[in-house]
């Protein structure tokens, strides 16, 4: 090593030698990829009773444990990437770029993805390659719901007297807190209440207290619509609305919850991406939509919720997909149950009647409310007319003990069905089931819509 970091080299040489060393090293990176993918293939950690072999990449070579089983995944990767394999071989591909290929790269469009990135940029590459993953549906929105468990806001408390405050968030969470920081900036900016020789950090921090102050003084909103307090703008191809490729700035579910309510600028591109034509900006649910579903729903129709907040009016069938934006294919849903319907957490459905109900990820009718009980439906013994409608509606059979100081025994409090009651093999089977849970006994509680013919008593 010299005394002096200053050489007698040109700075043109300098950088021919800086390059042809970045070259050498991507190439040594992917000689290490390869031993990493054997080592691991033929489980040589097990030796020193790892769980993986990152953590015998922490142990044995100092690399991170988050590092390390991104090292492992990206080997494994590699393996079918025959091309990506060869130009990270040959230097001409950094391991960042490639870190970022294996994310979304097949042998279908590899040598596509290739001509893009070698190229480009790192950062480039790497923007590009999210933005491709995000417009596939499925794998998306696993990635998001794997953000969404993570998420944490932590608080460490220094000796001096300073604080740390730690936040992990989806995107467009932290999008619409930092866009909430953003306004209340602007306004302590305005009024006069900001030191206008603070860093943009500290007075970031400043408009975060005052939003926690408002809070606590109780200065929220009273409107039921998200729509109109903040504008984020997301930028989306049409074809990842539908599951048909493209590119998308978040995970595409995410975009489509979005897009339930919001405001739609539509922009026509050509193969370069520059706009030939940008429409006018509109609303998705109109103000007059938005006041009937207040009207008809009153608050969140997820089972047992009753939110009267930050309601969205989300679409039953996507626009995207081809729904129509009406009162029958409109219904509100709070921000939080919106989210898990549009990632995975439960399905809306129709039944014969044309009503609404709700399965939850694992295909089980989630009752209407806590005196019902999913155990006594059977949703199999049904036909099915199509896949959103069934025959039978939601509480066919619901059991429900009485309050005290009136009877103690079980009875049937509904039955939904209007031709339940000639249905006479489907009572027996239902009185033998009660028979066997309930010795007891059961008395019959006659429907008070129906004007057929109500069995006078079930047994006793």
């Amino acid at each position: 090593m010299q005394s002096s970091p200053l050489s007698d080299r040109t700075l043109d040489q300098l950088e021919d030698e800086m390059i042809s060393l970045s070259r050498r090293i991507n190439a040594s990176e992917y000689e290490f990829l390869v031993l990493v993918l054997e080592f691991d293939t033929r489980q040589g950690w097990k030796a020193y009773l790892f769980n993986n072999c990152a953590e015998w990449l922490n142990m044995k070579c100092g690399i991170a444990p988050g590092t390390a089983r991104e090292k492992v995944r990206v080997a494994t990767a590699l393996f079918d990437l025959p091309k990506t394999s060869s130009a990270f071989a040959e230097g001409r591909l950094s391991y960042s770029k490639a870190r970022a290929l294996t994310r979304v790269a097949d042998p279908y469009n590899e040598e596509e993805l290739l001509e893009y990135a070698i190229p480009a940029t790192a950062s480039q590459v790497e923007e590009y390659s999210r933005s491709l993953r995000n417009a596939k549906r499925r794998i998306s929105t696993d990635d998001v719901n794997r953000i969404h468990r993570s998420r944490y806001l932590s608080c460490y408390y220094h000796g001096d007297g300073s604080a740390t405050i730690s936040a992990e968030l989806t995107r467009e969470a932290a999008d619409l807190v930092m866009k909430a920081i953003e306004i209340v900036t602007t306004e302590q900016q305005r009024n006069g209440n900001a030191d206008t020789e603070d860093s943009i950090f500290a007075r970031q921090a400043d408009a975060l207290v005052a939003m926690a102050q408002s809070y606590l003084a109780g200065g929220t909103e009273k409107t039921t619509s998200t729509a109109d307090h903040y504008q984020v703008v997301v930028h989306v191809d049409e074809s990842a609305l539908r599951d048909e490729g493209g590119k998308s700035d978040l995970p595409v579910e995410s975009v489509r919850r979005i897009g339930c309510d919001s405001s739609i600028v539509t922009v026509i591109e050509d193969e370069n991406g520059d706009p030939l034509n940008v429409g006018r900006k509109h609303r998705v649910v109109s103000p007059q939509l938005k006041r009937a579903l207040l009207s008809r729903d009153t608050s969140c129709r997820y089972p047992s919720c009753g939110h009267k907040k930050w309601l969205a009016a989300h679409h039953v069938v996507h626009w995207a997909d081809g729904g129509e934006t009406s009162l029958a294919n409109t219904i509100l849903i709070c921000s939080s149950h919106h989210k898990l319907l549009h990632e995975g957490g439960f399905t809306i459905h129709k039944n014969f009647e044309g009503k609404w109900y709700f399965r939850n990820s694992n295909g089980k009718i989630i009752p209407e409310g806590l005196l019902y009980k999913t155990t006594m439906y059977d949703a199999s013994r049904d036909a099915f007319v199509d896949q959103d409608y069934v025959r039978e509606p939601a509480r066919t059979f619901a059991i429900q003990p009485i309050s005290d100081g009136i009877d103690t025994n079980t009875f049937i409090t509904s039955m939904a069905s209007p031709n339940f009651a000639l249905n006479q093999p489907r009572l027996q089977l239902a009185c033998a089931v009660l028979r066997r849970r309930f010795p007891s006994g059961c008395k019959s509680h006659p429907a008070k819509s129906s004007s057929r013919k109500q069995p006078e008593q079930l047994w006793r």
